[in-house]
């Protein structure tokens, strides 16, 4: 397959939205607007309209990204792998330090605009946590149609797994960034989590099973 480069807009584009993601990345609890995020980057504001219109299609933009990386190892055109490695894959990206906090800082951003642009925070949400959701429970889906034993909802899968990844976030905020010892008790414990709940789902497929 031949591989056709990006255009210099979407280099750009691209450029601009790797920027803004290290800046959010490195940006403190405090920071709650896009200003402030941009106010440390080399970024122009005539580069935010040019690119993405304002900085609020930015902000969408941006939430995008992280969105699409997570559901990333769902991918059913992806590298083979089981059911099950995709679900670790994806747990393992959903509750990454530095994607999590980039979606934290982004939340406090859509709180704040809030006030200001009536619904930012449902753009955030339906972008968001809400698609990822969503491609979640689509995994799900066709895992049932190729042949996965799956009797609950696949929504309802979806959004159980969700809580549990963010019980687990929620968790480990406590630990000290970037300690090896809380990288590896977050990285073993959400690897557990994916285990239980894979075994969970094969036990209630199994059951309804036995009953037919």
């Amino acid at each position: 397959m031949s591989h056709v480069p990006p255009s210099a807009a979407e280099s750009r584009r691209s450029a601009i939205l790797s920027q803004v993601a290290d800046a959010l990345r490195c940006a403190g609890r405090g920071v709650s607007s896009m200003q402030a995020v941009l106010a440390t980057t080399r970024i122009s504001s005539q580069d935010i309209v040019d690119e993405f219109g304002s900085t609020r299609g930015l902000f969408i933009a941006l939430v995008e990204c992280v969105s699409a990386w997570m559901l990333e190892p769902l991918d059913h055109g992806a590298a083979d792998a089981s059911f099950q490695e995709k679900l670790h894959a994806f747990a393992h990206r959903v509750t990454d330090e530095q994607s999590a906090s980039q979606l934290r800082c982004l939340y406090r951003i859509a709180l704040t605009e809030l006030i200001r642009n009536n619904g930012i925070d449902r753009e955030f949400h339906q972008h968001g946590p809400g698609h990822v959701t969503d491609g979640l429970a689509r995994f799900f889906r066709a895992s049932q149609e190729e042949g996965i034993a799956l009797e609950e909802d696949s929504r309802q899968l979806a959004s159980h797994l969700m809580a549990l990844l963010r019980a687990h976030l929620d968790l480990f905020d406590a630990l000290p960034a970037g300690s090896s010892d809380g990288h590896s008790r977050r990285r073993g414990n959400v690897t557990r989590t994916i285990e239980l709940f894979c075994a969970g789902i094969q036990m209630e497929a199994n059951d309804a099973d036995a009953v037919v």
